[in-house]
């Protein structure tokens, strides 16, 4: 319940401005690697699976093809484009790709909300706060069987769109749950 005290109360006006620095560097690399593993044959049945099952028309984008359709599909798409080609952040301690699982979930959360840049900046933080204090919870030995991307990283995107759509404390506890 603390933790998700922690998150809904994120304020962009609240954040440093070295944090807010690093996190559109954060984002510019999450990009850049989205970008990177667009072409991947892997990727390309993501998104095609997507295109078939999804809405043709959207609110979120899939960056691979800049195609409209659902907030979960874009998602989908854009986070396996960005971890493909191994390219994306790490938080060591917390054995983490945070970037590939926040940024997907809160762009694609952000477009189909119609939120700010301000509010997705804050979204990221609410994210990556979330994945990386859960994962340092988890510590080294849950990566020994788990890849704590797919686990803590879970928790993480749920705590970015919980933010992105204005969820009180109690709300972002159940996303969490």
């Amino acid at each position: 319940h603390r933790l998700a005290e922690f998150l809904a109360s994120i304020r962009y006006e609240s954040l440093p401005e070295d944090v807010v620095m690093r996190t559109e560097e954060l984002f510019l690399d999450w990009l850049s690697s989205a970008l990177a593993g667009r072409s991947a044959r892997p990727v390309a049945i993501i998104e095609q699976f997507g295109t078939l099952m999804g809405p043709s028309q959207g609110p979120s984008e899939m960056l691979t093809s800049r195609r409209r359709t659902s907030p979960f599909f874009a998602a989908l798409a854009n986070g396996a484009a960005s971890h493909f080609v191994e390219q994306d952040d790490l938080h060591n301690s917390s054995v983490l790709h945070p970037g590939t699982v926040v940024f997907p979930a809160v762009l694609a959360a952000g477009q189909h909300a119609g939120v700010s840049g301000k509010a997705l900046i804050a979204a990221a933080v609410a994210g990556y706060e979330c994945g990386v204090r859960v994962g340092e919870f988890l510590g080294r030995s849950h990566y020994r069987i788990f890849h704590t991307t797919g686990t803590a990283g879970k928790l993480a995107a749920a705590a970015g769109v919980a933010h992105v759509l204005e969820l009180d404390a109690r709300q972002t506890q159940d996303c969490l749950g």
